[in-house]
């Protein structure tokens, strides 16, 4: 694990800053998620990172130093005691997903994960589960690597409902779209290959990739930059995998039909896998685009994932890949060795509100519109140097920084008790640093709450970059005179 992971979030700790990185270094240590001959970033290196001064990072090195936790030489850096020097670490890129979806007790608001509440049918569904509707479900054995029969006719009728036509042996459910992206890339991807990725992309997809000997290439999104970007870069890239997201992914925008039937045929030819993220898709208010499995050439293999997460409840964890027969079986078997099937009873679930998708759907897009038209408001008033797009929507807002940096800005964010997600940590390309997204689950008070905060940490942060340009200015007619 890399530094900046292992400390989590330090400043939750007690005390100066300085002890607080110290704790939170020492708790890392303790819990092995800095394991012996570590070596620890550079102080400045850290320092900058987590937007505090460099005598944060110095107290806490030498409080480490001084208990015997850390162990520094002259021209080789720091590394943790225990073990000789182990070599580089992975430096301070953190993980997306972590940062994108926080953990349950964090003591922030939480504007980070795009998530909202239960839709308040998911309690009839209980209600209908606990009825009987569950009876048949229960005289089995609770096991079955491709998903409980009755969500796999439900998915394939969602498709098939959709302009898709689909039969349940074409659908895999998942442990929600983290698994279905996992098993993808499990499954296709080898040593020294090349994987395309919009910029900003899937937090969890960027994470899988990552963890991979794969090579990982970013271009500008099909949503904002059209086909021309995306199918230029297949072709000079030449990728075994590429992952789109054709709706709402982080900057909340939907491509044209036009740009999505160009884009699928300017697949001729493309001899990889194509993976369609869907998982925003049930919010469009207007009308989606087609399925790209719809549009690409007949020889061309492309796999179509969703979930349930965005429109009913991120807690259901049901999720779906939907592809060839063949392909469907071989990543069952995987999923197989994985947790031998996603729970029966959450796909009972998942099958009762999917049959009643279209009166659900209608009410949770009004909600999610009415919840973007506050928020927008409140932004426009409170951040008027940040910029958004007019025509996004979705359970986010992709906000532009009016300068600086999103990775250190989110830090001083948090230090102001409000958690956002770096556009940094969503691109492969580093296009995206100067990106904010700000999510839209919490309560109305609770993100009028987060946006106040957020102007004070901006506050705070442009104070302090205005500060350094004065001095060095000052440093310059120094030296001129």
């Amino acid at each position: 694990m890399n530094t900046y992971d292992a400390i989590g979030d330090w400043m939750l700790q007690r005390g100066p800053l300085y002890q607080r990185l110290a704790a939170a270094i020492r708790d890392a240590v303790a819990r092995g998620d800095l394991a012996p001959g570590t070596v620890l970033p550079a102080e400045r290196q850290l320092s900058r990172a987590l937007s505090v001064g460099r005598s944060t990072v110095v107290g806490a090195y030498d409080l480490l130093r001084g208990e015997g936790v850390l162990v520094s030489k002259q021209g080789s850096g720091t590394w943790v005691a225990g073990a000789a020097r182990s070599g580089a670490t992975r430096g301070l890129q953190q993980e997306s997903l972590g940062r994108a979806a926080l953990s349950a007790g964090e003591q922030l608001i939480d504007l980070a994960t795009a998530s909202l509440p239960a839709v308040p049918a998911l309690r009839d569904a209980l209600q209908a589960i606990s009825g009987g509707f569950s009876d048949s479900l229960l005289g089995q054995t609770g096991y079955s690597a491709f998903g409980l029969p009755e969500a796999r006719r439900a998915v394939a009728t969602m498709f098939t409902r959709d302009g898709l036509p689909t039969s349940p042996e074409q659908i895999l459910i998942t442990t929600g779209d983290q698994q279905a992206l996992s098993l993808i890339v499990g499954h296709f991807l080898d040593t020294g290959d090349s994987v395309l990725l919009e910029d900003p992309t899937s937090a969890g997809m960027l994470d899988l990739v990552r963890r991979m000997p794969v090579v990982a290439r970013g271009t500008r999104s099909l949503s904002r930059a059209g086909a021309a970007s995306l199918t230029a870069a297949i072709r000079k890239v030449e990728p075994t995998l590429v992952y789109v997201m054709t709706a709402l992914g982080p900057e909340g925008l939907v491509p044209s039909a036009e740009e999505v039937r160009t884009f699928a045929r300017g697949l001729q030819g493309f001899g990889g896998v194509l993976v369609e993220d869907t998982s925003s898709r049930m919010l469009i208010r207007s009308e989606p685009p087609r399925y790209l499995a719809g549009l690409v050439p007949e020889a061309t293999s492309v796999l179509t994932v969703g979930s349930m997460s965005k429109l009913f409840w991120g807690g259901l964890r049901v999720g779906w890949v939907r592809g060839d027969e063949n392909v469907i079986l071989r990543l069952s078997r995987a999923k197989a060795l994985a947790d031998l099937g996603t729970p029966m009873l959450s796909q009972l679930v998942a099958a009762w509100l999917l049959h009643r998708l279209p009166e659900i759907q209608q009410e949770r897009q009004a909600e999610v519109a009415a919840r973007s038209a506050q928020a927008r408001e409140l932004v426009r008033s409170v951040l008027p140097e940040f910029t958004m797009d007019a025509d996004a929507g979705a359970l986010s807002l992709w906000l532009r920084l009016p300068r600086g940096a999103s990775q250190p800005f989110s830090e001083v964010a948090r230090r102001h008790g409000v958690a956002i997600v770096a556009g940094a940590s969503l691109s492969v390309t580093g296009d995206s640093d100067n990106y904010l997204r700000v999510a839209l689950g919490v309560s109305p008070d609770a993100f009028s709450e987060g946006i106040h905060r957020i102007a004070q940490a901006w506050q705070e942060y442009n104070g302090r970059a205005e500060r350094g340009s004065l001095t060095s200015a000052v440093r310059v007619a120094e030296l001129v005179s």
